[in-house]
Parts: structure tokens; C-alpha cells; sequence
């Protein structure tokens, strides 16, 4: 077979756009159907694309009416690995279908190119997509209907669409755009003629091969096989799973070269070892969905498709066909047959934390709604009405533009009351107010709340990042900061949930948080949407959580503090600062902080002052318990012990902040802390030791200048971290120093020193603290490690 025409396989498409706003619908929209989330998913499979059309060639022209006819016809691009999960959060009465691509073509994508042959770039220096090619092709189809879906998989091999010296962007493009890259082996071999161990070289080979241009953490999750052919004996574990460490891989779907739909992932006849496809030439077309060729009309499928009740927290089917019904691929989702078809779009079955709760019809058929069906039948301001997925205001006495965006922020795409606010008078030709009596569109209406979906990350995942304050993660700030970092490689952000001072940066709704004020004034008005927003970009999330330092609470409920020997609230260095650690309405409320943050979909959680006090007139401290029996070390990993019990079993990691100078093991600090590392480590994912230089205070182990010599503290911290906690299986992500204090000469080498000392050291991932979130230097400092690595990279 030519090399052009493997058939290998895996799946594509786009993040379900349930969290996209309604855009106007197609000249030919199909009608709503009742929902069905047993019916079949068509997953297309593309190879070629040319101006004549032939057995594994689609035309560029024909490709664009396929589009048109899928948009026309009421389907929505998903992700193959969301087929694979089982998360097809498509809006109410849409129909999800998987976009794939074979083979990393040179005709799928292609950049313009001036008279000398460099790619053409933009104002920005992106490089440009040349608008004859898939890729060009689908941005355009997606400026004009951005509720289709941007996202398609790409079953790429090494060739990276046939021009190496473009494959880094061209790969960096897809994936910041939404696509998904796929496995598809690295030297298209067929499996059924390889041993275990050839295989998983295949698949960890062709892992590493994107992984070195997208950064380390990258990893595919879905499969393609090479010419369509299965493993034999012990090569299908191999295919699914293998490798360990940084080179570790795992494949939830295996797709076909045909020649059917997939069944529903919740319908037993699912196999993810076998997800079939549908090639995407006019016979498959007329065959499935009897469309005539070329047709952008509608048509009526040959299958039974999926059709989604626009929520994702049920699964909603005839009961007729209650026997297909695979319990155990519903997770946390609800079961919801019906037994008579429902109203077109509707929305159906109960909810979860921030997810549809109610069975309520998207668009009854005598009018407007009242309500908004996919917020839980929430209750519109006075003045709106939902229809057909977007919301309509008739400005009511008293009620101005700030206001309205403040009463309709959390139902729509916008993640503060300012952007949504512009956005809303853009939208109607409006500046600055807005009459009484006039009648508004409110724009980024979502189709149903965000429903919190962790990415989850092993241990060893090389989280890269950022601290972010509560004032930056509150506003657009942290998507500028976003914006910012990824360009270097960075791919994690830390933002506080609660900081030292004890207030919290969200809502909460624990029972001593309500009580004492601890939510007022929070900056971060929706948790699940920040992270949500975060998660399209790819940045693993992790919530830093302050724990026994909560001046807050300390102040507000006086008992819970520390107390001196004389009875009162011990005070550090006169401030009232510190809570018991041992005291278990403090633990308690620590921990139901954590399940808030749980519930909200974030990667990791980050516990930083989990310890005693270490400045102050410790000796005066009257501890809640016999220190002659009980040392603190106990009390501080019992509470960690709790907690651990409490995330692991979610997939949510736990990370902890530690001293840097506890690695040294000068027994006072552990004394004095309470942070024994060998303890800690065997409760936790990963352990980041501020190993900041200027924190080593002169002259430490002989060292006059600490904040000037940033690879010794470093390199020796993560070190010394390594062997204390050897055996935990703890992962060692130090805190680097991206702040001048106390140096004397601060830029990029600084901090780059830092990052090759923690590299040499076999620190996994770092993070870079600046307190005003002020990292100009430090990507500077990042990218020029980064060019180093590359410059060595063999070619």
C-alpha cells in the first residue's frame, strides 16, 4: 500500500461546545429532535484532500459542503476523547459527530508562504494557515458558525504534514486551537507483525516525538491502528497501555478504518478497542446519512443518531431501549429514560454541583421562558426571556448596564461583569446606557451551567508554572498571564483560593465560612468557569489553599487561635495570626474548604501553611496537646493523613508547600514547624520546597550570600528534599525565586540558573512565585532554557 493510503485511525473534533455561545442558526437548521444518548455517533475519517476527488482523496470543495450539510443537519464537533469518555456535552437537540484526520497529510494543513518561500506571519508573528488547506478550511467554517466547533483529531506520524522544518508550529497551532493529536505509531508498521516490545516502542516513540515540541507533559489519548490491523496476544496491552515515567502512555480509544457509526459510549455495544468510522466519501455519505453527493440540504440519517439533552450530568434514552443501557459508563451521571418523546431541545433529568437540575423544556412551544432551563430552571431578571437558547432583555426602570451584566454574568461565556458589560453594549450598537423600555440581546449565553471536569495528571506530570494572586485569578488579569506564559512552554497555573490572611477568594458556603464573613467581597466570582476557561488552553489548575496561618479567623473566632500559656490569643510578634492546628472545628473547616474546591474541577490542590509558627516568642505557646507525647510533627501529618483520604480517591493530586530549610534537617525547624518531610511525604502527591535563595538568611551552612548563589540552594535543596522523602514516592516541584529581593544582580540568568539547578537535581516541573505576578524576567528566564534544550535536541 503507498504510504498516503494507511488507514490508520483515532478520532477528532472540538471541546463540547455546550460552553459556546448560540450563534444564529443554518438557512437549512434541521428541526430538534427528541433526546436520545443511546443513538449512534458518526466519527468521519478524512486522508487526502485535492481538487479531484478520489477513493482516499475528498476535495477541498466537497470537504466544505460535508461541513455545511453536518452544520445544516444539527451536529456539533466533539473531541474523540470525549466520545471515548463519554463526555458529549453538546447543547439540547444537537447531535455530536467526531471529525478525524489520517496521517498528517501536507494538504490537511498548509501555511502561506511569500515570494522567498518563509511562511507568512501576522501582526502578532503567528504564522499564517493557507485557507486552501483542512485546517483553513475548518477556521473559516468556524468564523461563520463558531457553534459547529473548532476541533478535530488529528492522527498524526512524524512526517508532521510532510514540511519538517514547520511541523513544531504547525503542531503547536492545533493544539492551542483546540484540536486533538492522536497516535497513530511512529513508523505506520502493521502491529499484528510486532512483539509486545515493539509495539510499545511504536507507541512511546511516536508519544515523544510531539511531546518534544509541545513540552513534556504532552500525551496522546487516543489510537489510531496503523492499516487497520490488530495486535496479537500480548501486543493489544501493549497498544493500550505501556511505558512508565515521563515516557508512560495509555490509549482510551482504539478507532477502525470502518465502516459504521460508533454506538453511544453508554451503550453496550461500545467497545473501546474497536470504535468504528465512517470514510468520508460520497458512497459512505449516501450509504449513512442518505445524502445525495454534494448535497447541503438535509436529509435524514440511516442510523438512529445521538441526540443530546443538553445535560451533562444525564443520560437520556427511549425506555424502550433501557436494555442497551451500560450502567457502568455513567460515572456520576443519572440514568433518565422517557417513555414518550420529549419536547425538541429539551433538558432533562437532575444535576450536580453547578450543572442543569431540573427536567425543564429549552423552548416551550406557547413562547418565551421565563426561566433559564439549563441553569436549573434559574429565574431571569425582571425583563428577560429566554428563547431558543439566547436571552432577551427589556430594560426595566433602574436597571443599567452594569447592573445587567452583573444579573447575567454567571449565564453566559464572560468572566467578569466588565467584559460581558462591553461586550452586551457592543452587541446593541449601545454606548455607555441603554433606555428604558429598549429590548437587548445578552450575548456568550451558555446552553447549561459549566459542569466541573478535572483533567486529571499523574504525579510525575512536568507541571511548569505560575503563582497567580486572587486579585489576578478574579479578573482577566490570569487569562493575559495565560497568553503570556505559553509561548514559553509554561503550563500550570497556582491561584489562591485562600491566601495567609485567611479570606477566601470564593463563595463558600462552609458552615463556619458563612459565619464569619471569611467569602465577603470575593474576587473570584465562578470557580468552575475559571477553570473551565483555564482547561480550553490546556493549563493543569491547581487552588492554593493557606491553611494554620489564617489571620481571618484567628481574629474573628479568637478560640480557634493559638493560645499562650496566660490564656489568651498568642499573638506573633504582636499580630494576631496563627489557628490550632490541632483543633478539629480548624481541621474541619480546612477540609470542607477542600471539598468545595473538589467539587469545583480543579487539577490539584495545594496546601501551603501546613505548620506551626516559626518567628515569635514560640516558648509561650500553651499547645492544645502534651508536645512531651504528642510531637508536632504528629499532629501536622495526621491532618494530612485526613485530607489525603479525602482527594485521593477523586484523581485530584495533592501537593504541599514546605520550607526550603527543612531539607537541610536542622532539628529546630522541625521541631519548631512541624513539617517532617518523611512523614509528609507518604500523604501527598508532590512536595514544593521554597527553596528560594534569598530565604536562606547568612551566613547558612557557611554561605555568606544565599540570594547569590541560586544554583547551590537549589540543586541542594531538591536534592536534599529527594533523599528525605526517598521512598514516599512523592514528586519533588520546587518554588523558584522570580523576584530581585535581596539580589544583586535579578534577570533571565537568574532564574534560568534555577530552573538547570532543579533539572540536574532531577526535580520534576517547577513553579515560579512573584508575588505581584509580575514574570517578564522570568519567561525570559524560561526561554532561554528552553533554546538551550532545544539547540542540544538531536536532529
Amino acid at each position: 500500500m503507498n504510504k498516503h493510503l494507511r488507514l490508520p485511525r483515532l478520532v477528532a473534533a472540538a471541546l463540547a461546545l455546550a460552553s459556546l455561545p448560540l450563534a444564529g442558526q443554518s438557512a437549512h437548521a434541521a428541526p430538534a429532535s427528541a433526546p436520545n444518548e443511546l443513538g449512534r455517533v458518526p466519527v468521519l475519517e478524512y486522508h487526502r484532500f485535492g481538487t479531484k476527488e478520489e477513493r482516499w482523496t475528498r476535495t477541498y470543495d466537497n470537504f466544505r459542503k460535508d461541513l455545511e450539510w453536518l452544520y445544516a443537519n444539527g451536529y456539533v464537533s466533539v473531541n474523540a476523547k470525549d466520545l471515548a469518555d463519554g463526555k458529549l456535552d453538546v447543547p439540547a437537540g444537537k447531535k455530536p459527530v467526531v471529525l478525524t484526520f489520517d496521517d498528517a497529510t501536507a494538504e490537511q494543513f498548509k501555511f502561506l508562504h511569500d515570494a522567498s518561500g518563509k511562511v507568512r506571519r501576522d501582526a502578532k508573528g503567528q504564522p499564517m494557515v493557507d485557507p486552501q488547506s483542512a485546517v483553513g478550511i475548518m477556521d473559516a467554517f468556524h468564523a461563520k458558525h463558531p457553534d459547529f466547533g473548532r476541533a478535530a483529531t488529528f492522527f498524526v506520524l512524524p512526517n508532521a504534514f510532510e514540511v519538517t522544518n514547520e511541523a513544531s508550529d504547525k503542531l503547536k497551532y492545533l493544539q492551542a486551537t483546540g484540536r486533538e493529536l492522536a497516535n497513530h505509531s511512529y513508523s505506520h508498521p502493521n502491529l499484528g507483525k510486532l512483539s509486545a516490545a515493539q509495539i510499545t516502542n511504536e507507541m512511546r516513540k511516536a508519544q515523544d516525538t510531539v511531546a518534544r515540541e509541545l513540552g513534556r507533559s504532552f500525551t496522546f489519548d487516543t489510537l489510531a491502528l496503523p492499516f487497520g490491523q490488530y495486535p496479537k496476544g500480548d501486543g493489544l496491552q501493549a497498544t493500550i497501555a505501556g511505558g512508565s515515567g515521563s515516557q508512560a502512555y495509555r490509549h482510551t480509544a482504539i478507532f477502525l478504518v470502518g465502516s459504521d457509526p460508533s454506538p453511544s459510549p453508554f451503550d453496550k455495544k461500545y467497545n473501546y478497542l474497536k470504535v468504528p468510522r465512517i470514510q468520508a466519501i460520497d458512497d459512505e455519505w449516501k450509504r449513512h446519512f442518505r445524502r445525495p453527493a454534494g448535497s447541503v440540504g438535509l436529509s435524514e440519517e440511516a442510523f438512529s443518531p445521538y441526540v443530546s439533552d443538553g445535560n451533562p450530568a444525564t443520560v437520556t434514552f427511549p425506555t424502550k431501549l433501557q436494555d442497551r443501557l451500560n450502567p457502568g459508563k455513567l460515572g456520576n451521571r443519572k440514568a433518565n429514560p422517557i417513555a414518550k418523546a420529549a419536547a425538541a431541545g429539551s433538558v432533562l433529568g437532575g444535576g450536580g454541583p453547578s450543572a442543569p437540575a431540573s427536567a425543564a423544556p429549552a423552548q416551550a412551544a406557547s413562547g418565551p421562558l421565563k426561566v433559564h432551563p439549563g441553569y436549573g430552571n434559574a429565574p431571569l431578571p425582571a425583563g428577560g426571556e429566554y428563547v431558543d437558547g439566547k436571552i432577551f432583555h427589556t430594560v426595566q426602570k433602574g436597571q443599567d448596564p452594569t447592573d445587567l451584566a452583573n444579573m447575567y454574568l454567571a449565564m453566559t461565556d464572560y468572566y467578569t461583569r466588565p467584559s460581558l458589560e462591553k461586550a452586551m453594549l457592543a452587541k446593541n450598537g449601545m454606548k455607555g446606557w441603554i433606555p428604558v423600555g429598549k429590548r437587548i440581546e445578552i450575548p456568550g449565553v451558555r446552553a447549561h451551567a459549566v459542569v466541573p471536569k478535572r483533567v486529571p495528571k499523574p504525579k510525575t506530570f512536568d507541571a511548569r508554572g505560575i503563582y497567580v494572586t486572587q486579585t489576578s485569578a478574579g479578573t482577566e488579569r490570569v487569562f493575559t498571564l495565560v497568553n503570556q506564559m505559553k509561548p514559553h512552554g509554561l503550563n500550570t497555573v497556582v491561584f489562591d483560593v485562600k491566601d495567609m490572611d485567611g479570606r477566601l477568594a470564593y463563595d463558600s458556603k462552609v458552615p463556619l465560612a458563612v459565619s464569619t464573613g471569611a467569602s465577603k467581597g470575593a474576587i473570584i466570582r465562578d470557580v468552575p468557569k475559571l477553570v473551565d476557561r483555564l482547561h480550553q488552553q490546556g493549563i493543569h489548575v491547581v487552588a492554593r489553599q493557606a491553611l494554620f496561618h489564617d489571620d481571618f479567623l484567628a481574629q474573628r473566632a479568637p478560640r480557634l487561635a493559638l493560645k499562650s500559656k496566660n490564656g489568651t490569643p498568642w499573638r506573633e510578634k504582636g499580630k494576631l495570626v496563627w489557628v490550632d492546628p490541632n483543633n478539629p472545628e480548624v481541621r474541619a473547616y480546612n477540609l470542607g474548604i477542600t471539598k468545595e474546591l473538589l467539587a469545583m474541577g480543579v487539577d490539584e490542590i495545594q496546601y501551603d501553611y501546613i505548620r506551626f509558627p516559626a518567628m515569635g516568642a514560640l516558648k509561650d505557646i500553651a499547645y492544645s496537646f502534651d508536645t512531651a507525647t504528642t510531637p508536632k510533627h504528629a499532629v501536622i501529618t495526621s491532618y494530612l493523613k485526613e485530607a489525603y483520604q479525602v482527594v485521593k480517591p477523586t484523581g485530584t493530586l495533592l501537593s504541599l508547600d514546605v520550607f526550603g530549610v527543612v531539607a537541610w534537617d536542622e532539628g529546630v525547624d522541625v521541631k519548631h514547624t512541624g513539617q517532617r518531610l518523611e512523614d509528609l511525604g507518604k500523604y501527598a502527591d508532590v512536595i514544593s520546597p521554597m527553596v528560594y535563595p534569598s530565604h536562606f538568611y547568612p551566613p547558612f551552612f557557611g554561605h555568606k550570600s544565599p540570594a547569590n548563589e541560586p544554583y547551590y540552594f537549589v540543586n541542594e535543596g531538591v536534592k536534599r528534599t529527594l533523599k528525605k522523602t526517598e521512598g514516599t514516592g512523592i514528586v519533588v516541584r520546587p518554588w523558584l525565586q522570580a523576584f530581585k529581593f535581596m539580589v544583586k544582580n535579578y534577570g533571565p540568568d537568574y532564574v534560568a540558573t534555577q530552573i538547570k539547578a532543579n533539572d540536574d537535581a532531577k526535580g520534576v516541573g517547577y513553579l515560579l512565585w512573584n508575588a505581584g505576578n509580575n514574570y517578564d524576567i522570568g519567561f525570559k528566564g524560561v526561554s532561554s532554557v528552553e533554546k538551550t534544550k532545544a539547540a542540544k535536541k538531536p536532529v
